[in-house]
């Protein structure tokens, strides 16, 4: 497995846990929550289309994932900021790739995936100074 199939598969799981969480919010945590899946699915689908130009075939998406089970909206902005944080933390582990498209590609999605963690962070009311976003603590 490539750090590109790994960053493809925490995208597909991002999908999956925005689209059943989502629902549980109002106002504008679910206009950004929204609008954060949808930049998920532009990823996802930048990543099929280099899989499709380089004559790669991707890792399917699992048919389910396990998901804590959420319904108060204190709960989705806990599970959805993990979720971005494990996105952001997946691209910058991809960035130590010997392979220089693949770094550039975990550049990319690093750079896009730590603006959404920093999005959703101030969303919810938290801190976003972070100068290394999804860096193990």
């Amino acid at each position: 497995m490539t750090v590109v199939d790994t960053g493809l598969a925490a995208e597909f799981a991002a999908i999956y846990a925005y689209s059943e969480a989502t629902v549980h919010l109002d106002g504008e945590p679910r206009e950004l929550a929204e609008s954060l899946e949808s930049e998920h699915r532009d990823r996802r689908d930048a990543l099929l289309d280099y899989y499709d130009a380089h004559g790669l075939e991707s890792t399917p998406a699992e048919p389910g994932y396990s998901l804590e089970r959420v319904t108060e909206a204190d709960e989705v902005e806990a599970l959805l900021l993990d979720v971005e944080t494990r996105v952001a933390t997946t691209w910058r582990a991809g960035l130590a790739s010997d392979d220089p498209d693949e770094r550039e590609i975990c550049l990319n999605m690093y750079t896009d995936s730590a603006k959404a963690l920093a999005r959703w962070k101030i969303a919810i009311g938290q801190s976003y100074a972070d100068p290394w976003p999804g860096r193990p603590v």
